[in-house]
């Protein structure tokens, strides 16, 4: 045997090696799946976790099974009150509010009814207070209205009176020019600019040029705060970002063909004498946003009136008070008065 063994050539050698090591791997292959399949020797026992697991789902199975609740809302164990989610659209507040009125002797300020309560708001002027135009024939540079289109205009309130209208459309009286508007900051610089803002919705060259109006509603200003390409809220008279931009006017189809720039491209051609069949819309949405009734208007007296404050005072509601801008409206002391009249305030006599 020794000699045959040691007679073996090298290829035999390898050859028994390779039979072995395969032997070996299979009995290994094949005790692994019995120990799987009868798991019953006490050295494969469960551990510990296991056997733990094993006993905790077992317990499970015993108890009763509840109804899934499909649908439903799971039963509240805490003590404090379910709060109430409310999901409607948020509105506009327009009413007035029951204010927190400052009396005009001094002394602590004090909750009154609106039946009782007194508007009597500072009469110097401070740091918050801003305005387009200070409605005094003083203080006002004299401008000059075109002929063909303004009648007249108030010294008091500053409101157009325009010609060439049908007495329904009588009521639209702004109290800014384009030229006061431009002035002031709007539009964060870029109205003027055909690509300014955010891109219309409906892909289309915007038609829109400065050159079209006269140059002196431009004077003293540079480019950048009517022609800019970015809009920017610091350029704007408030400070902040007021308005929809150019995308969202055209979804919602508020742009007619013949003023793509909307309704600041209207009231500037209008004021100037133009009259079109689309006149009547644009003034409704005027008279929507600052008419006697309009929301905008009415939402920004209720808030100074009920403030006790003056009605240029900045420092109230800047968002809305930039917005009546982009629709050449800005409130007045005789606005407040006449509101708060309106809503029982009792008003100081000087």
């Amino acid at each position: 045997m020794l000699a045959k063994s040691a007679n073996r050539t090298e290829y035999e050698r390898e050859r028994d090696e390779r039979i072995e090591a395969n032997k070996r791997r299979m009995e290994k292959v094949l005790g692994d799946a019995k120990r799987k399949a009868f798991p019953s020797s006490s050295s494969e026992k469960d551990t510990e976790e296991e056997r733990r697991i094993k006993k905790m789902k077992k317990s499970n199975a015993l108890l009763p099974k509840s109804k899934p609740l499909l649908f439903g809302a799971t039963k509240r164990t805490s003590a404090r009150d379910k709060k109430v989610v409310n999901y409607a659209e948020e509105k506009v507040d327009v009413s007035i509010s029951t204010p927190t009125l400052v009396p005009s002797g001094g002394g602590t300020a004090k909750r009154a009814s609106s039946s009782f309560g007194t508007y009597d708001p500072p009469k110097t002027r401070e740091e918050a207070q801003k305005s387009a135009v200070f409605y005094k024939p003083a203080r006002r540079t004299k401008e000059v209205y075109p002929e063909s289109s303004v009648l007249k205009r108030d010294e008091a309130t500053g409101k157009l009176t325009f010609k060439n209208v049908p007495s329904s459309q009588a009521h639209f009286q702004p109290n800014l020019t384009p030229k006061e508007m431009i002035q002031a900051g709007t539009f964060g610089g870029c109205y003027f600019n055909p690509r300014g803002g955010k891109k219309g919705f409906l892909k289309r060259p915007i038609l829109v040029t400065s050159k079209e109006f006269p140059e002196e509603w431009f004077e003293n200003m540079s480019k950048g705060l009517y022609e800019n390409r970015v809009y920017k809220s610091y350029r704007n008279l408030y400070q902040v970002k007021a308005g929809q931009d150019q995308h969202y006017w055209e979804e919602h189809g508020w742009i007619n063909e013949q003023d793509p720039r909307g309704w600041f491209q209207w009231y500037c051609r209008f004021y100037l004498g133009r009259r079109t069949a689309d006149d009547a819309r644009q003034i409704s949405r005027w008279t929507g946003v600052g008419g006697e009734k309009g929301r905008w208007k009415n939402n920004l007296l209720n808030k100074i009136v009920s403030s006790n404050r003056r009605f240029d005072d900045a420092s109230i509601s800047p968002v809305v008070r930039q917005t009546m801008l982009h629709w050449a409206i800005e409130v007045t002391e005789k606005d407040c008065m006449k509101f708060a009249k309106s809503k029982g305030y009792k008003l100081k006599v000087v």
